[in-house]
This record gives C-alpha cells, structure tokens and sequence, in this order.
C-alpha cells in the first residue's frame, strides 16, 4: 500500500508505503529501503523533498524525521536523520500530509490534533484537539 510519492530533484520517484517502508523508482529499479539501518524502523505515512533537498517523513506514532543526505555523506547517519515529535512543538506525532509553502516554511497535517506549521527552528500549531 503506497501512502505518499514526491519526486526529488534528481527525477527519481519516492514511496512511503505501509510495510516495505521508503521506496524508490530512479526509472527502471525499484530500491526498498526497509531493511536499511537508517529508514528500517520507519513507517512513514508521508514524504516530501524540500527545496534544500532535505527528506521530511511523516509517521504514525513517531512524528516527523527529516532525512538530510549531504550530511549522510560528511558525519554519518546520527546527524542526518533527525526525529521532531510534541516535545518539539509538532501538534501530534501521526502525522499524514506534508505541504512546503513558497516562503520554505513546512506544514504537517495530524491525525485529529490539527495543523502545525514548522519554520525551520519552531512548530506554529494552528488548530488543537478538544474534547467534546
């Protein structure tokens, strides 16, 4: 079951799906990351690029990791895979949409608890749970 696609600036086409993790299609192979020891544990229910070719996946109970390869490559995978949930600000850690808006600033669409948005330093929540 594919959740999310985002094409990234190379033209390849990336997949969040439900069980085989983070996919992706470069035109002619596909490459499952499921197993990777970097995206293994992560479910993601969303995927995006944003214009600094950073990767912002969504998931169910662990809120948002953002994925920066250009690290990846200089000081390993502790410093490009970074995890920001309620303690950050974000409104509610199952996050299913994405949105990039034209000034940069990130837009996380949650399960029940509403809109966070997300500066690059700060979450702006924009809606809260109430119970009725």
């Amino acid at each position: 079951m594919i959740h999310s696609m985002t094409e990234d600036k190379a033209g390849n086409i990336w997949f969040a799906t439900r069980r085989h993790g983070i996919c992706r299609y470069d035109g002619k192979t596909f490459t499952s990351f499921k197993g990777n020891e970097m995206f293994g544990s992560i479910s993601p229910n969303t995927i995006l690029e944003d214009k600094n070719g950073i990767f912002w996946l969504g998931t169910d109970e662990r809120g948002v990791f953002s994925f920066d390869a250009r690290l990846h490559e200089e000081v390993g995978q502790g410093k490009a895979l970074k995890n920001y949930t309620t303690t950050d600000g974000l409104v509610n850690n199952s996050v299913h949409s994405i949105l990039e808006d034209k000034d940069g600033n990130l837009w996380f669409g949650t399960r029940w608890y509403g809109l966070s948005r997300f500066d690059g330093k700060t979450f702006t929540t924009f809606s809260e749970y109430k119970e009725e």
